[in-house]
């Protein structure tokens, strides 16, 4: 028969010459008191090192983000440096800086690879960026403006907007009028009477007139040693000394002054020495 566990103790202490001090208590309530003192301690040093663990990881997760986004950075500086090299090309300049001022990634290294701290990559890019900066807005920026100032003033394309074919290349030729050779000294290009001719490059208009062999012809100078001629025009659409954008119409298809029928005759001239228009029709 299993015993029964009292509901309540009763403790006398007693001492000579003294009341006895009597003390009661529940088995139950001494049980929780024992529990309490044994598992609080517990829990809180359980909360201690799972706090310790999640901080720790937490710091973990934002120190692989923020090496993440150095690294991000960096590779887009590295890509930003090499458009900054081919610009560079393209404006006709050379990169010149000594070699200790080259961005860490072009450094010479090499040996057993370690994990780089952000804050090392941060610095890093804080160093490449204003390199980069100085080279674009120092040299590249100036230089590859005039390049492309150079590159617009130079003819490009076909003088007409229709479909057309070259009838008469540039160099020697038969003489359409006669016998024996001559040098042509542009390209014809056929089309209809009244067609719209346009002008290859911005410039200025240096002749809009009349002569004998280029018939009504606009002669326009796009710098840079460049020039145009639109000879056999049958009517002149621009007046000489004005400015005028790429595309602008400055006259007319026809067959005047030295012609054989309606065409257009197109010259290109490089520092006044006629040169094949062919190399400029793309």
């Amino acid at each position: 028969m299993a015993r029964r566990i009292p509901r309540q103790y009763t403790l006398f202490i007693s001492c000579t010459g003294k009341t006895p001090i009597t003390l009661s208590f529940h088995p139950v309530a001494v049980s929780v008191g024992v529990f309490l003192a044994i598992a609080l301690p517990t829990v809180w040093i359980g909360t201690v090192v799972y706090s310790y663990v999640q901080k720790n990881y937490q710091l973990t997760q934002r120190n692989t983000q923020l090496e993440q986004e150095a690294t991000d950075i960096l590779e887009r500086l590295d890509d930003l440096e090499g458009e900054i090299k081919h610009l560079q090309r393209r404006a006709g300049i050379s990169d010149s800086r000594p070699a200790s001022e080259e961005p860490l990634s072009y450094l010479p290294s090499g040996g057993e690879r370690a994990r780089v701290q952000p804050e090392v990559l941060f610095d890093a890019a804080k160093a490449q960026l204003p390199l980069l900066s100085r080279a674009l807005r120092g040299e590249v920026k100036p230089a590859l403006e005039k390049t492309l100032v150079r590159e617009e003033a130079r003819p490009r394309g076909i003088p007409l907007k229709v479909e057309t074919t070259i009838t008469s290349k540039f160099g020697l030729r038969p003489n359409p009028f006669g016998r024996g050779y001559e040098f042509h000294k542009g390209i014809d290009f056929r089309g209809d009477y009244g067609t719209p001719i346009y002008v290859t490059a911005p410039g200025l208009v240096e002749t809009a007139g009349w002569d004998p062999g280029f018939g009504n012809h606009v002669i326009v100078d796009h710098g840079y040693g460049y020039r145009t001629l639109y000879a056999h025009l049958s009517k002149i659409e621009v007046t000489q000394g004005i400015d005028i954008e790429r595309d602008r119409v400055v006259g007319y298809l026809g067959s005047t002054g030295r012609s054989s029928g309606p065409h257009l005759h197109y010259s290109v001239y490089h520092h006044d020495e006629v040169i094949d228009p062919q190399d400029y029709l793309d």
